[in-house]
């Protein structure tokens, strides 16, 4: 029984093997001319597939930012290698010293005629100059040199490093037609390749510049950053059972862009997208793709929908004019940002071509004066002293102050702006003539901590959390010396605010104490239009303010308009309440003009904050004209109408 099953299957393994063989045998000499060299020819490439970054959208759908695609063209290392050496009459020892090239008694130019025939040919289709291609041959052949040098001198023999086979991008932003010439006529162009690139465009061009900020490339430790942040997220994607980034998608790589400023800093992560990958099989003779063996796709970058109205912004940024300084126009009850203007200002399409010389300016044009720029506040500091003195009881609706343009404590005068004085000044006129003598004596029966906490409170000296980077927090001092608290309750001394801080404050006074988060990102969405995530506010606090002392308040506010210190600059038809402010430098007439303010005062839709850097004007005088400006393009019926 046993030695019949053997026979069987002793049988069985004969077929098997006799099989194998003949299948061999078709192989190797029946249909070996069917497969002959492929393993030589051809072999499998890798290429990157760049994401879309995420487009960048005001709130009606009006487009900021976004990508458009581009074209570089990039030479194969070979190619560009013997280029350098033909044209530059240059001599690379690992070659030279070959056997084969010290018998030949040819030139290089001639045993690599085809290595060099894409510099010629480019040339002419591109109508750019020889030299011009080659001009960053030399860092690109001196880079990989080194780096092979110093891997043969390791492991002590030679070696081919993966850079040799590397395709190095030498011209960028071709036109469509030389892609298409290209293409067709591959043959001419050897070991040169299309790179199709997204460039981020903005259409608005200096539109908004501060808010959007600018891109430029990785330098080497930011790479090494992000690179080991990547890694760590793969390490933890894998420990979760989620392996689709490490497998599909790479991070960071040394030519791309980021963020710099602005939103494009602020949510670059959100913004980037993730890198595909291509697979392809190529002809190793003449390089050429044969077909795509898989493709994986990148994932587009996610979309941001920002608070920001974009024509509002042009209208702040118009109404500024060429004043150095800013404009901040923010809805009062939920902290969206319409408008944040800074001037100067630049242009993010062109911002790397011309880096070195902004930088150098004096006036600063990378500051966002909106969040960065901190300045003593002046008279606008006003609101919070008298919030402050009537919360605590220390003055009331009675009480009053003579003022004779200056007040004297100790052995320091004190001057008013008012040179003849206000006579006898209660509350409800000291805030809109913006009387120094009446808030002077009022810091001064309220003493330093409790004008010191009610700053607090306000959010003097802390930062807004607005999303973008780089935000001061300014600076409320401690003062606790009665002439310095009485320097500091109207605006002046150490004391430190930005432009947003104080639109937030005066946001505070009418919608009833509630001291909100100003914020630009509305909503995030996916590239099909799914919404991702909308805006939370994080960080918003209830002030313990009387209603009683809110009245008091706005209708000062409301005052300054028609009976003060802005009267006659045309904003009562608008139904403007405000506060104008003029900030001292030290320097003679040389001030900060300040106006903070909100309209409708019966049915408040904005609140407002402008301000002009180093004028010799007034508040009024100079922030005024701007806000009424402002007030022409919000309001265009009532312009009309008026």
């Amino acid at each position: 029984m046993y030695p019949y099953r053997f026979k069987i299957i002793l049988i069985v393994f004969a077929l098997l093997f006799i099989g194998i063989v003949v299948r061999l045998f078709q192989l190797q000499l029946i249909e070996s001319d069917n497969y002959k060299g492929i393993s030589k020819t051809r072999r499998i490439a890798t290429y990157p597939l760049e994401a879309v970054r995420g487009a960048i959208f005001d709130r009606n759908g009006k487009i900021l930012a976004m990508d458009q695609h581009t074209f570089d063209i990039s030479v194969q290392y070979k190619n560009l290698l013997y280029s350098y050496i033909t044209q530059n009459n240059k001599t690379i020892p690992r070659i030279t010293n070959v056997n084969v090239h010290k018998r030949t008694k040819k030139s290089c130019i001639e045993c690599h005629e085809n290595q060099e025939m894409w510099l010629k040919q480019l040339s002419l289709l591109l109508n750019i100059p020889q030299t011009k291609l080659l001009e960053r041959t030399n860092q690109v052949i001196e880079r990989v040199e080194r780096l092979k040098q110093t891997m043969e001198q390791k492991y002590g023999k030679v070696m081919h490093i993966k850079e040799e086979a590397d395709y190095y991008p030498i011209t960028a932003d071709v036109a469509w037609e030389k892609v298409v010439e290209i293409e067709i006529k591959q043959n001419e162009f050897s070991g040169v390749r299309i790179t199709p690139r997204p460039k981020r465009i903005y259409p608005g061009q200096e539109l908004a510049s501060h808010i959007l900020g600018y891109m430029n490339k990785l330098n080497e430790n930011e790479l090494t950053a992000y690179n080991s942040n990547w890694n760590n997220f793969i390490l933890n994607s894998s420990s979760t059972g989620n392996e689709t980034a490490s497998l599909l998608y790479e991070g960071y790589t040394e030519n791309d862009c980021i963020g710099r400023a602005g939103i494009e800093a602020q949510y670059e992560e959100e913004l980037h997208g993730l890198r595909g990958k291509r697979f392809e099989e190529i002809t190793s003779k003449n390089p050429q793709m044969k077909k795509i063996v898989v493709e994986r796709p990148p994932v587009h970058g996610n979309n941001l929908y920002l608070s920001l109205d974009a024509q509002i912004q042009a209208y702040a940024e118009k109404s500024l004019g060429k004043n150095i300084g800013s404009v901040v126009v923010m809805d009062p009850w939920t902290g969206e940002i319409l408008a944040l203007a800074s001037n100067p200002h630049f242009n993010p399409n062109t911002v790397n071509e011309y880096f070195d010389k902004l930088i150098k300016q004096p006036s600063k044009p990378f500051l966002n004066r909106s969040i960065q720029g901190a300045l003593p506040p002046g008279s606008i500091f006003k609101a919070i002293t008298a919030t402050a003195a009537l919360s605590a009881n220390s003055i009331n609706t009675q009480t009053n102050f003579e003022c004779h343009g200056y007040i004297n404590y100790k052995n320091i005068t004190f001057k008013c702006w008012s040179t003849f004085g206000h006579g006898f000044v209660t509350i409800e006129d000291a805030i809109p003539y913006s009387c120094n003598v009446f808030f002077f004596e009022t810091a001064k029966m309220l003493g330093g901590e409790s004008l010191y906490a009610w700053a607090k409170k306000f959010g003097i000296g802390e930062k807004t959390g607005i999303d973008l980077p780089y935000e001061k927090s300014g600076n409320m001092p401690k003062v606790n010396d009665t002439a310095s608290v009485m320097n500091v309750g109207i605006g002046q001394g150490a004391l430190l605010t930005t432009p947003l801080q104080l639109v937030r404050v005066y946001a505070a006074l009418i919608n009833g104490g509630k001291l909100v988060q100003p914020h630009l990102l509305l909503k995030l969405t996916n590239d099909q239009g799914e919404t991702v995530r909308i805006f939370k506010p994080e960080n918003e606090q209830k002030l313990s303010i009387q209603p009683d002392i809110l009245n008091i308040l706005r209708t000062g506010l409301q005052e300054v308009i028609t009976r003060g210190t802005g009267k006659g600059t045309g904003l009562e038809v608008y139904k403007v309440a405000g506060k104008t402010g003029t900030a001292e430098t030290g320097r003679q007439k040389d001030n900060h003009a300040w106006f903070v303010g909100y309209v409708p005062y019966d049915n408040p839709r904005y609140c407002f904050v402008i301000l002009v850097e180093h004028t010799p004007g007034h508040g009024a005088e100079i922030a005024g004209p701007i806000a009424k400006e402002l007030m022409s393009y919000l309001f265009p019926e009532i312009n009309q109408a008026s």
